[in-house]
């Protein structure tokens, strides 16, 4: 079976997984960065690559491609929580918690290596990172679906642009 059949077929039924039902799902595919190199795709407007493979209402598939020295904004997923697998590379996952004045404040930092999984809350605001020396890819799985998802500036940041 194709991959793109495979997901479909294993997030049909998908209605409000807990975090070790994902991981069982995600596990049941037995990825491979082989299986997802036709797939993966390169930086345009967001510092990472980006594909979405499945989305409903009930959950939205995605792979990204973070290139050796990148890293994403920093983001919740909104109303979703997301469960990400590595496939390849090694990822630092940086959460931040949010000011009094709605600043990311950096508040700790998890390092991850091919085939661990990350888990992402409903709010929590973090960043992922890829100091490792090649690419990073990982694929995610968010669940209901992206909406409403935010990005985050610390002090610092703003600071460099008033300045």
């Amino acid at each position: 079976m194709k991959l793109l059949e495979s997901i479909e077929q294993a997030f049909r039924s998908v209605n409000n997984p807990a975090p070790h039902e994902l991981k069982a799902i995600i596990l049941k595919l037995e990825l491979t960065p082989e299986k997802v190199a036709p797939y993966i795709a390169e930086p345009s407007s967001l510092p990472y690559g980006r594909t979405v493979l499945r989305q409903s209402d009930d959950a939205e598939v995605i792979l990204i491609h973070l290139p050796q020295g990148s890293q994403t904004f920093i983001h919740d997923h909104g109303a979703s929580t997301g469960c990400a697998f590595i496939l390849e590379g090694r990822m630092t996952n940086v959460v931040y918690r949010l000011d009094n004045y709605g600043y990311a404040r950096e508040s700790g930092e998890i390092g991850l290596q091919e085939r661990q999984f990350l888990f992402a809350t409903r709010g929590q605001v973090h960043q992922m990172r890829n100091a490792g020396p090649s690419r990073l890819v990982s694929f995610h799985v968010y669940t209901p679906r992206l909406t409403d998802t935010r990005t985050y500036r610390t002090y610092e940041q703003v600071l460099d642009y008033v300045i």
